[in-house]
């Protein structure tokens, strides 16, 4: 058995007593070996590394126990999420209000550091900082009560959220499976305009009181109330500017500015098309062409003008060719990686997939483990996590997982996806990609350990690949004849890149300014949250009545759980460092017009961005690759606006 086989937890044998018991025995021993640090002297040898080394045990201990709260488990599981957050937000207080810790940091910060030390102290100093080191010890407390009040309050808005998506919505005798986003997937495929509208309004209203059980709007009330709370006792006049304190873009206003120029932008766009839908509409006897109507005739369009629909790529779409000739083609012929199945070896869940995942010299850099299908009490949508993250005390080995929720299909069945699902495996192996490609020292300056507007870059790039000709070659042949895509698909693929981003665009944008508004707002000035809501967006000037944000507020998990709140903006922030890495591949390293489809371009790639994780100022590793800053306008270009 290989190391990393030996470190990979035997999911079948866990319970919620097993995972809690993990959790206490590693922090007993996490706040013993902190105790321990508190006398040794400030150096490098004697005190960073055996606290990175500290740290990395610890969070290797204790990723599984939480992982386990967020993929379906058992309804045994569902308690056991809250329990974890208050241990783990009561021991964060500890460390950083630990004075002793506090000043060898403080005087780590005096010396002469090589560069990924001095960036982790630095980085470091202000985690103190934030967590409220320059507070009395009335106020510390006071900080710490806060921080819990958020956390349970953030878990039980998770938990109706996630009954909210395990609701099925019933209309005229049908039932269909509800969607993170507002815009419903079957509202595309719907030819009752009677019945878009009343997928719709049961979408919108998810959150809002018709079923209690998953009513979540006093919990957004009291999360923003406590977050503003919590900003003004450490000194910022709101919680966006203390979310903003540990990202690479430099403001608030920044932030909102890039969202407002890109979104306007959209909005002439998205006017000129719902003037052509509004038409085709009409000439369907659809004489009020609204929300509802919007997917439907945007499907029409891109069919008639594109030829191009999803039951048409739908053979050619097969799920594990996909992943193991598409995602890890692409990765292997950029990065020199390979993946082998290890059927062996076991997930959580009987669907799960285990490979290992080798470089070009034959070394081993670890297990990923892949989860595909949705499950009643998964957390929706899709995301990547690292159970053990390699750095240099892990001879850069890690266990690192990528999640969706595809609907299942029947044990023997193929499962076929959309374009859309596609996009998302090779968007999530980009995160896996960050994570497995690290060469950091410390176990904190590693992986995906980057600011939240940063951590999107590799994945968004990514995406890039699936649209590559010699990668979608590779993967997308017919499921029963092996044919590969004909010539004329392939070209509508590459068109439909652009096809639909002005409403997508403004959505985006939509959702990005509420949260922005919701964490920026004095909390005595809001009365509730349906009023609230339809104020912000009139306000944030990205407005528009046929286009509802992808999330309302009740049902919005990445600004009210710990995740990205004031932070949703990051993924549009990094995407226009995504969109001139793109311009960098097709202009600056391409060989023979590849597009950069190349090793040399991969290797260059790893060297300046995947490898380094946050071992100096991730904008410094953007611009060791680009040659400048990026520029907002080439979002624009990206999004054929």
């Amino acid at each position: 058995m290989s190391k990393i086989e030996t470190r990979l937890a035997k999911f079948s044998e866990l319970t919620p007593a097993s995972c809690e018991a993990q959790f206490d025995a590693a922090a007993q021993t996490y706040l013993a070996a902190l105790k321990n640090l508190e006398t040794v002297p400030a150096t490098v040898k004697d005190f960073l590394e055996p606290l990175d080394q500290i740290s990395a045990a610890f969070s290797e201990a204790i990723a599984v126990p939480f992982h386990m709260t967020s993929i379906g488990a058992g309804v045994d599981y569902e308690p056991l999420l809250a329990v974890l957050s208050n241990k783990y937000t009561e021991l964060e207080a500890q460390l950083r209000t630990n004075r002793a810790l506090f000043e060898k940091f403080v005087e780590l910060e005096k010396q002469e550091l090589d560069e990924e030390s001095a960036t982790l102290v630095a980085t470091e100093l202000l985690q103190f900082r934030l967590g409220g080191i320059d507070l009395s010890p009335e106020k510390q407390a006071e900080l710490t009560a806060l921080d819990l009040k958020i956390a349970d309050l953030a878990t039980q808005y998770q938990q109706k959220v996630s009954k909210q998506l395990a609701t099925e919505f019933v209309i005229n005798g049908k039932t269909y499976a509800p969607n993170n986003f507002t815009l419903q997937a079957a509202l595309e495929e719907i030819t009752d305009p009677s019945e878009r509208r009343q997928l719709l309004e049961l979408s919108l209203a998810r959150g809002f009181g018709a079923d209690p059980a998953t009513d979540t709007r006093q919990l957004v009330l009291d999360i923003v109330a406590a977050r503003y709370q919590r900003a003004k006792l450490l000194g910022f006049n709101t919680h966006a500017e203390a979310v903003l304190a540990t990202e690479t873009a430099p403001s608030v206003a920044a932030a909102q500015q890039l969202l407002s120029q890109v979104g306007v932008a959209a909005l002439e766009k998205l006017a000129v098309e719902a003037e052509s839908y509004a038409k085709m509409a009409k000439a369907d006897g659809v004489e009020n062409f609204s929300t509802a109507d919007w997917s439907y005739y945007e499907t029409k369009t891109k069919e008639a003008s594109l030829g191009l629909s999803n039951e048409a790529l739908k053979p050619y779409l097969e799920l594990w060719k996909v992943l193991e000739d598409g995602v890890f083609y692409a990765a292997n012929r950029l990065f020199g990686l390979t993946a082998t199945l290890r059927p062996e070896l076991k997930g959580w869940h009987p669907t799960c997939r285990v490979y290992e995942i080798n470089e070009e010299t034959g070394k081993s850099l670890g297990l990923f483990i892949i989860d595909p299908y949705a499950r009643p009490g998964k957390n929706g949508g899709a995301w990547m996590n690292s159970l053990l993250q390699g750095h240099s005390a892990t001879d850069h080995e890690s266990i690192i997982i990528n999640c969706c929720n595809y609907t299942p299909v029947a044990e023997g069945e193929k499962k076929y996806l959309t374009w859309d699902e596609v996009e998302t495996l090779f968007h999530e192996f980009g995160h896996a990609l960050h994570g497995f490609l690290s060469k950091t020292k410390y176990s904190l300056t590693a992986g995906t350990n980057v600011p939240r507007d940063f951590v999107e870059l590799p994945s968004q790039l990514n995406e890039m690949w699936a649209y590559h000709p010699q990668v979608i070659a590779n993967f997308a042949r017919h499921a029963e004849t092996g044919e590969v895509i004909p010539a004329e698909m392939l070209e509508q693929l590459q068109k439909s890149k652009t096809f639909g981003q002005a409403y997508v665009t403004v959505e985006f944008c939509a959702s990005a300014l509420l949260d922005q508004l919701w964490h920026t707002a004095d909390p005595a000035q809001i009365t509730s949250v349906e009023e609230f809501e339809a104020e912000a967006l009139k306000r944030s000037g990205v407005y528009s009545e046929l286009v509802p944000p992808r999330y309302r507020s009740t049902y919005f998990p990445h600004a009210f759980t710990v995740g990205y709140d004031a932070g949703y903006y990051s993924y549009m922030w990094a995407e226009t460092l995504v969109a001139e890495c793109e311009a960098w591949f097709r202009n600056e390293v391409a060989q023979n017009e590849d597009g950069g489809f190349n090793r040399a371009a991969g290797k260059r790639l790893e060297a300046e961005i995947l490898s380094k994780g946050y071992s100096r100022k991730p904008n410094d590793s953007f611009i060791a690759l680009i040659g400048h800053e990026a520029r907002a306008e080439t979002i624009l270009t990206r999004r054929g606006l």
